[in-house]
C-alpha cells in the first residue's frame, strides 16, 4: 500500500461528512508482528491469521501488508478468502482452514491454495479429482486432539498420508492441530493435546514422511507455551492487539490496531428522571448532557457474541454488570471516548443511534469525534477502513 495514497485518505477523511469509519494502525500491526517475531525465533515460521476480514481489519490491505513484512503463510476460513487474496495480487502461501467442497477443488489447484484434508473422504475426493483433471496441490493434514470440530481421528492419519502419497500431484506439506484450552491457566489439556499430536507427527515419519511443517501453537501457545513452537506458529488475535486471556498483559504489551470512530450528531440536556431510549431503559438522576451518535447496532456497536461463561463465577459477573448497568451505574455502562474527556452509553442501542452520557467531558459539539471500543470482527463490512502506515 503507497504512503501517500494513505495519508491521502486520512486528509479526505478529515473533510469527509462520514459518520463513522475504523482507522486501522498499520505501524502498531507491524510493531505487534516484529513482537512476535522476536518472541518465537527466527527459525520458527510465521502463520498470519487473516479470516473473517482480518479480524474486521480489511482482508486485502492487511494481507497485502503482512506479506511485504515478510510473514511465512497467511490462514482463511474459506476458498473465496483465498480466492480473492490472489486476485489482489498476494503471492504467499494460503492455507485454507475450513474443510473443502468437491466443487472447489478446481480454486485450489488453479489459485495455488493450500487445502485442509480432515477427514478420509476429502482423501477420496483428492483421487477423484486427480484422475480426472492436471495440475499441482498442496495439503496439510488435520488432527482432531481436542477440541472437537474437524479432523483426522489420529488412528487415520497415517491411512490418509500413505493414499495422499500415492498421488504424485498432491504434496503434503503440513500436519497440524488447534488447541482447545491454551489461554486457561491449567495447561493440562493443551499437553494433552500436543501428546497426541506428537505421536501422529511420529507415525508420519514412521512411514518415510519428512521435513513437513508442524503447527499446533495459537496465540495463547506462543505466550505461554513455547515447547509448542514447532516448525510454524498460527496467529492472528495477538497481531491486532488482543489477548487471548486478560492475565497475558503482563507477559507483552503490545499496541491496538484499530480505532472505530463516529462524529456527534446532535447534542441536548435531559431533565431529572427522564428516561432514555426504546423500553425506557435508562433513567436520568439529574440533568443529564447527552450526545447523540450516528451509529448503532448495524455497525457494530454493543453487538457481541453470546459466549459461555467459563465457570459460576464468571457468569455472576456478568449478571452483576448488566444489573448495575440497567440500575444506571454509569462505570459499568460501555465508555465512550472524547477529546476532552469520557463518556458512558446510556439506553438501548438503536439499529443507528446510540446515546452518550457527557457530563463528565468537555467541549463536546456537533461534529466532535468520539472513540467507542469495540469488537472490530463486528464492524459492518460497509464502513470505511482508513489505513495509517507512520506514526502519529
Amino acid at each position: 500500500m503507497e504512503k501517500g495514497l494513505v495519508q491521502g485518505g486520512l486528509r479526505m477523511l478529515a473533510a469527509a461528512n462520514l459518520p463513522c469509519w475504523l482507522e486501522v494502525d498499520l505501524e502498531a500491526l507491524k510493531y505487534n508482528y516484529e513482537l512476535i517475531r522476536e518472541r518465537i525465533g527466527p527459525q520458527v515460521k510465521l502463520l498470519a491469521v487473516v479470516k473473517a476480514d482480518a479480524y474486521g481489519h480489511g482482508l486485502v490491505p492487511v494481507s497485502l501488508f503482512l506479506e511485504k513484512l515478510g510473514v511465512e503463510m497467511l490462514g482463511v476460513t474459506t476458498a473465496e478468502e483465498g480466492l480473492i487474496l490472489r486476485t489482489a495480487g498476494v503471492r504467499v502461501p494460503i492455507l485454507v482452514f475450513r474443510p473443502f467442497f468437491p466443487e472447489e477443488l478446481a480454486l485450489y489447484v488453479e489459485h495455488d491454495l493450500t487445502a485442509t484434508i480432515a477427514d478420509l473422504a476429502a482423501v477420496l475426493q483428492v483421487e477423484k479429482w486427480f484422475a480426472e483433471h492436471e495440475g499441482k496441490l498442496k495439503v496439510h493434514l488435520k488432527v482432531e486432539t481436542g477440541l472437537g470440530r474437524y479432523g483426522l481421528w489420529p488412528k487415520e492419519v497415517v491411512p490418509a498420508a500413505q493414499r495422499l502419497l500415492q498421488i504424485p500431484e498432491v504434496n503434503i506439506e503440513g500436519v497440524y492441530s488447534h488447541l482447545a484450552s491454551a489461554m486457561q491457566k491449567n495447561k493440562s489439556y493443551a499437553k494433552r493435546q500436543f501428546k497426541l499430536f506428537g505421536q501422529a507427527c511420529q507415525a508420519l515419519e514412521e512411514i518415510g514422511l519428512k521435513n513437513f511443517i508442524r503447527h499446533i501453537a495459537n496465540s495463547a501457545a506462543v505466550l505461554d507455551l513455547p515447547e509448542m513452537y514447532l516448525e510454524m506458529v498460527r496467529v492472528g488475535t495477538l497481531l491486532y492487539g488482543q489477548y487471548p486471556e486478560p492475565r497475558q498483559r503482563k507477559i507483552v504489551e503490545l499496541k491496538e490496531t484499530g480505532t472505530f470512530k463516529a462524529k456527534v450528531v446532535y447534542i441536548r440536556d435531559l431533565p431529572r428522571g427522564y428516561t432514555v431510549g426504546y423500553q425506557r431503559a435508562f433513567k436520568t438522576r439529574r440533568t443529564t448532557p447527552v450526545a447523540v451518535l450516528p451509529v448503532g447496532l448495524k455497525d457494530g456497536v454493543e453487538v457481541a457474541p453470546l459466549l459461555k461463561p467459563a465457570n459460576l463465577l464468571d457468569f455472576m459477573k456478568g449478571v452483576l454488570k448488566l444489573f448495575l448497568s440497567y440500575r444506571g451505574w454509569l462505570r459499568f455502562s460501555p465508555p465512550v471516548f472524547f477529546p476532552g474527556g469520557v463518556g458512558r452509553i446510556i439506553g438501548k442501542v438503536g439499529m443507528q443511534l446510540t446515546m452518550v452520557e457527557i457530563s463528565k467531558v468537555e467541549a463536546v459539539q456537533v461534529g466532535t469525534i468520539a472513540e467507542l471500543p469495540l469488537r472490530k470482527t463486528m464492524v459492518a463490512a460497509g464502513i470505511p477502513r482508513f489505513y495509517k502506515a507512520n506514526k502519529r
